[in-house]
């Protein structure tokens, strides 16, 4: 895939490979091989995905030709006071990433709490800076708003390349991301497609949900089902995945390898889905852990969540309460203080669903 080709809309959809949770450095090095191998190149990484620009640095900047690969990186408009902190976080990214231009560049995480201040600190008038000095090829942001601030966005910056938006099957017939697709389209922006699994909760679902699908299809994975209603999206470009294991990989490499849309049938099948889906009460985390660094008490919130709602899907419970009490600061340590509330993309109530997780487990 091109430059060209990610910003182009009516080309095949490409796989792109999220690095939000690698594995080990030996295991990254073997799937970013077989990624490649496969004919795909573009890479998502962000400043807050922990070690992941490094971890991208030593397994394929450092071992592939730099035009054999595409890079993505974010802004984070929470750690931005001024512009030196623009220029110290984006210099600190090339030197993480080991290189000297960044592919694709975008503000992260846009939602409505925010939009004050990214106007205030200049954010996109820094990237654009960039873009015209070469040290970024493209610019865009990503998003987790309403959206009547991404039209506003929408207008306010023409000069956005492209946007990525976390759109899922679950988010589209249960939620707003079907406009978000929709302004995309109106003003004629490619878009990138987060979350398809939904941080892998659309991976495990409730027995009677999974029973649909396996009725229909036996052999497929319950997560591909999500990766071709993503993947297959008008205006789409890349889909993202972030892929932990090979067996992830190979997963999404099969259902991209003779990938075609849903048939009428089955999009009605993931109504049905979703109709068995919305009987279970859990709480909407895609475990990002945007949330984790600005807890005064370092609970692990995403683990709390991730547990909780695997009861809701059907795990054993006695099993994922004793898992829970392995966790060093759990949800009944909450000070209710809020800190962590307004980093949360998905507008989780956190510390109403902490007060649920303490009482179930």
């Amino acid at each position: 895939m091109t430059h060209k080709e990610v910003l182009t809309v009516g080309n095949p959809v490409a796989l792109g490979f999220g690095a939000m949770r690698l594995p080990d450095a030996d295991q990254t090095a073997q799937m970013v091989d077989a990624y490649l191998q496969a004919g795909y190149n573009y890479f998502d990484t962000a400043w807050i995905y922990g070690d992941s620009e490094e971890k991208l640095n030593k397994t394929l900047v450092s071992r592939h030709a730099r035009d054999s690969f595409l890079l993505a990186d974010k802004l984070p408009p929470w750690e931005v006071k001024n512009t030196r902190d623009c220029e110290r976080i984006f210099d600190t990214q090339l030197k993480r990433l080991g290189v000297d231009y960044i592919d694709f560049y975008l503000v992260h995480s846009l939602d409505d709490g925010g939009e004050e201040a990214v106007e205030a600190k200049d954010l996109f008038g820094f990237v654009k800076k960039k873009k015209d000095a070469g040290y970024i090829k493209h610019m865009g942001f990503s998003f987790h708003g309403t959206s009547a601030y991404l039209e506003r966005l929408l207008q306010r910056h023409p000069e956005v390349e492209f946007i990525m938006l976390q759109l899922n099957y679950a988010d589209i017939l249960a939620g707003p991301a079907g406009e978000w697709q929709a302004l995309a389209r109106k003003y004629n922006k490619p878009f990138i497609v987060m979350e398809p699994v939904k941080g892998g909760g659309l991976a495990k679902l409730p027995a009677p949900a999974e029973a649909l699908l396996k009725a229909h299809a036996p052999n497929r994975s319950i997560a591909s089902w999500a990766i071709q209603y993503a993947a297959t999206l008008e205006g789409a470009t890349v889909m993202l995945s972030g892929m932990s294991n090979m067996a992830q990989l190979q997963d999404n490499l099969k259902t991209f390898k003779d990938l075609k849309p849903l048939t009428p049938d089955e999009h009605n099948l993931l109504s049905q889905v979703m109709g068995e889906i919305s009987k279970v009460a859990a709480i909407p985390c895609t475990a990002c852990k945007y949330c984790h660094a600005h807890c005064p008490e370092n609970i692990d919130i995403a683990s709390c969540f991730g547990l909780y709602n695997g009861v809701k899907m059907g795990d054993a419970h006695w099993n994922r309460a004793n898992m829970y009490r392995t966790l060093a600061k759990r949800a009944e340590h909450c000070i209710e203080c809020g800190a962590c509330q307004p980093y949360c993309p998905q507008k989780v109530d956190i510390i109403a669903g902490l007060k649920e997780v303490a009482s179930a487990f």
